[in-house]
């Protein structure tokens, strides 16, 4: 997975502050079109199997032919409503951008149902790509089960987080707060990521936090410490595309009062996990709900354990990873090439954990049809690696195969192997004229670009993954292989136009003993260290 987005914004952003210095605002809707057109440039020279955008103004000219994502938590329609830009002129282009990306791409993830009746009705998207997967708290720690009963004669601890006072509703869970003890109902205070815009009088049962850093473990811990604590997240917010705070809740057992508004309904749901509030619902309904609750000990306990079961079940970042996993998982395959490459894979009938580990390499790769081929015994094992080889091309030769891969069964497919990848390299070495093409190799002389993820060689060590086209058949068969030579030497001698993938998409797995290079079988780990030579020289070469 490659992050770019954060790049090419910072990028945009120097270019806008070079042309207009000071003079003008940056929006980045204005750039909408060189914001495509980096992306696209960007993608050319890549190849990857989704991509995954966060931004409306990155997604709208956005150009390529790679499956497209849309994650996001409300649409730009949604956001207006609450935001109210003046700038009529922006707000247009703003929506127009929005209804661009909602059309150009192939699935849409979004946070709540609220954003996905937004989609279909505001820029008439198609339910079928949309998906809902809830968003999960933001905490990293394993919190355990909370306490389930709460507290008999203790003060009900009240919780307020928020950044933007006003927003959240600051003032009315004051209000809250000095309703319930007016009434003589016992309860502190803990606000926590913002401050009261005025001053309060003395009150030992408030506590001001104005910012909690997550990313100090000093920090964490007294975030950790206010929550085991608390009995009840009140946040009157006038606006909302979710609400992680209200995850965060979940995972201690601590019971939401929200407004139903925004995409809050979708955390909060009521009588399980919290309660919901119009906009306009006075504090004195919000402090009758609390003492209700907190004084009915069943109640309460139930709203606990049911809170934190919706963190355990659908409120967690694990949950949304899985479930969006899936989801870009099953894109990718939808949008896979339809082809498939003969592989013809050498084995000893004896190197039965070879066996059990190639065939684990191929599995569920249907992009490949696997032909096993009873290695060729020889008292030099380069020698019967060679006649393995002429074996198979003789079989490719009588099916009437254009292009096979030879492999053996050493070989392993490395993080960077897609089958887009491989099929696009295949594809396009061969309209070069490439006779072999390696998937990854353990040493060479010198390196050409010929592709964004291809080079020629001169030379090349390791056979385990290679790619041979039709027009080389004749070659190898026509040679007189002798007792010194090698089977990646001969090739290397015999070919004219080599290439090899890189960054590597196979490399050799080293099983502590080698069938065929004895300084191999002499050496544990030699023929790692040779990869690791050859993808640093490759990587220099790459970077130039």
């Amino acid at each position: 997975m490659i992050w770019v987005g954060e790049t090419v914004f910072a990028e945009v952003w120097e270019f806008h502050k070079a042309n207009f210095k000071n003079n003008e605002t940056f929006f980045p809707e204005n750039y909408a079109l060189l914001f495509g057109k980096l992306f696209s440039d960007l993608l050319k020279k890549e190849c990857y199997d989704v991509i995954i955008c966060r931004d409306y103004f990155f997604a709208a000219y956005l150009v390529s032919d790679i499956p497209l994502i849309y994650i996001g938590d409300t649409t730009f329609h949604l956001f207006n409503q609450y935001m109210n830009w003046q700038d009529k002129s922006l707000t247009k282009l703003a929506e127009q951008l929005e209804s661009l990306a909602i059309q150009k791409v192939d699935k849409i993830i979004y946070c709540s149902e609220w954003a996905k009746q937004s989609a279909m009705q505001d820029y008439n998207a198609d339910a079928e790509k949309i998906e809902v997967v809830e968003f999960g708290a933001n905490i990293t720690e394993n919190i355990p089960i909370p306490d389930n009963v709460s507290p008999i004669n203790a003060p009900c601890n009240l919780l307020f987080i928020g950044r933007n006072w006003n927003m959240k509703g600051g003032n009315k869970v004051l209000e809250i707060y000095h309703n319930l003890k007016g009434r003589g109902f016992q309860c502190t205070l803990t606000i926590v990521g913002s401050e009261p815009p005025m001053s309060l009088p003395n009150d030992p049962n408030i506590e001001i936090y104005p910012f909690i850093d997550k990313t100090n473990s000093n920090d964490r811990l007294k975030f950790h410490e206010i929550l085991t604590r608390s009995h009840f997240l009140i946040l009157p917010t006038r606006f909302d595309c979710f609400g992680i705070v209200f995850c965060e809740a979940c995972a201690y057992g601590i019971p939401s009062l929200g407004t139903n508004v925004g995409g809050v309904s979708q955390v909060i749901k009521e009588r399980e996990n919290g309660f919901l509030f119009n906009i306009d619902a006075s504090s004195l309904e919000y402090a009758d709900k609390i003492e209700e609750i907190f004084n009915n000990h069943i109640t309460y306990s139930k709203l606990r354990k049911t809170a934190r079961k919706d963190f355990e079940e659908r409120l967690n970042w694990d949950i949304w990873l899985d479930k969006s996993n899936k989801i870009i998982e099953q894109l990718a395959s939808e949008h896979q090439p339809d082809f498939y490459l003969p592989v013809y894979v050498i084995n000893m009938r004896e190197r039965v954990e070879r066996k059990q580990h190639i065939t684990k390499e191929f599995d569920n790769k249907e992009e490949f049809e696997l032909n096993w081929v009873e290695a060729s015994a020889h008292p030099i094992g380069a020698v019967g690696l060679w006649n393995s080889m002429i074996k198979i091309i003789k079989m490719a030769k009588e099916k009437g195969d254009d292009i096979i891969v030879i492999c053996e069964d050493d070989h392993y497919f490395t993080e960077n192997y897609s089958p887009k990848l491989l099929f696009k390299e295949v594809t396009e070495a061969y309209i070069q004229g490439a006779e072999v093409l390696s998937g990854g190799i353990g040493g060479f002389g010198q390196a050409i670009p010929a592709g964004y993820h291809r080079y020629k060689v001169d030379w090349f060590w390791c056979t385990q993954f290679i790619v041979i086209y039709n027009r080389f058949f004749d070659k190898m068969l026509d040679y007189s292989f002798q007792n010194t030579d090698t089977a990646d030497g001969v090739i290397s001698k015999l070919a004219t136009n080599i290439m090899v993938i890189y960054p590597f998409i196979s490399e050799q797995k080293d099983f502590g003993y080698s069938d065929v290079t004895q300084s191999n079988m002499e050496q544990q780990g030699k023929i790692r260290e040779h990869f690791a030579r050859a993808n640093k020289h490759m990587k220099s070469i790459s970077l130039k």
